[in-house]
């Protein structure tokens, strides 16, 4: 099997970080999986509530120390304020930290719908503006979730997945093309910033739109799953083929691989997203994936070596160098919180601190 780098990862799952570590080595075997891009996403939504996972950005970079030289983390922005103005000045000063400490970039899950309706600022509003001025100067990537499937923002072709996990949405949430407009103006404001599209942008149902984001240097897509955007392509590849041989150079491999926790689905549900893109890329068989059949479109070896493996290495090089002394001191200042929402942050703390103290 081709050995593939993995540009979307995550560890959101609350399983100790000791255990993480064992679980991902595993999965990452079994998959052929190399090298490793780890995505933090500090926040999460419970009903209205966004709350903040205040070990994320710090378990991305000790599992980047974990399975270093193979390994990327990119860390999330911290809401610490709800003046704007503040906010402004604060998402500066951490990219440019995250920069100096050994982080390889940004993930923004902020184009989420529900994140959208909650925080209430747009992705091109100029809370964002500091932050983007030196993303783009610094060449500094993102990867940015971006929206939802289209069929979401209607509940009779939302899918029973996406109904079931409330990820349907009405008229006071943003609408797709609302989210997709404010992407667009971040790149009219900022055409040379290194911006990541996950899950193909979304973009599968209408192709002009992928052009028209990839008319922007540094702008890619992942191809990771979600929607389903591969399946959308397949049913119109004589269309979409030309759009993947024009812009091999700008597709990234990508799985939203999770360390799932060990039990009797354990072995089905890592592999289950790997397994498609493989399917897809690899075959022209059909196949099924969560109940719909799709064919593969067997793609080009010399396409898949740039989409599995060069591109990855062209957008993020040598890992940066890792700041232990800043992973030390800023997990004693998470071991001393007294409230946490992981139940294992405090072991995870002691963890981080005792394997890096020598």
């Amino acid at each position: 099997m081709e050995k593939v780098y993995d540009l979307h990862i995550h560890y959101t799952f609350d399983i100790p970080l000791k255990e993480t570590v064992e679980i991902f080595k595993e999965e990452f075997e079994k998959t052929d999986t190399e090298k490793y891009c780890f995505l933090s996403i500090p926040y999460e939504l419970h009903g209205k509530e966004v709350s903040l996972e205040d070990m994320q950005n710090l378990k991305a970079l000790y599992l980047k120390k974990a399975f270093s030289p193979n390994a990327y983390a990119f860390a999330g922005l911290e809401y610490n304020s709800e003046d704007l103005c503040t906010l402004a000045d604060e998402f500066l000063v951490q990219a440019k930290e995250y920069f100096s400490v050994g982080y390889d970039g940004i993930k923004m899950l902020e184009g989420y719908p529900s994140l959208l309706k909650a925080r209430k600022i747009p992705l091109d509003h100029i809370v964002y503006d500091k932050f983007f001025a030196f993303m783009e100067q610094s060449g500094y990537p993102i990867i940015m979730h971006m929206a939802n499937p289209k069929e979401n923002w209607d509940i009779s072709t939302a899918s029973e997945d996406a109904i079931k996990l409330g990820r349907v949405y009405d008229s006071s949430y943003p609408t797709k093309e609302e989210i997709t407009n404010q992407v667009f103006n971040v790149m009219q404001k900022f055409p040379k910033l290194k911006l990541i599209l996950a899950h193909f942008g979304f973009f599968s149902y209408d192709i002009s739109d992928a052009e028209r984001f990839l008319s922007y240097p540094n702008t890619a897509f992942d191809i990771t799953p979600g929607g389903e955007q591969l399946i959308n392509m397949s049913k119109e590849w004589d269309k979409w083929l030309p759009f993947w041989k024009k812009y091999q150079d700008r597709i990234f491999y990508g799985t939203d691989f999770y360390a799932f926790p060990k039990g009797d689905m354990w072995e089905i549900s890592f592999n289950r997203r790997p397994k498609f893109v493989r399917q897809f890329l690899e075959t022209n068989q059909s196949h099924e994936y969560l109940g719909e059949q799709f064919n593969g479109v067997l793609l080009d070896e010399k396409l898949r070596e740039k989409i599995y493996r060069q591109n990855f290495l062209n957008l993020l090089g040598k890992p940066k160098q890792i700041d232990i002394s800043y992973m030390i001191d800023k997990a004693k200042r998470l071991a001393l919180k007294s409230e946490h929402k992981s139940r294992y942050a405090k072991e995870d703390a002691d963890f981080i601190i005792n394997n890096l103290k020598d």
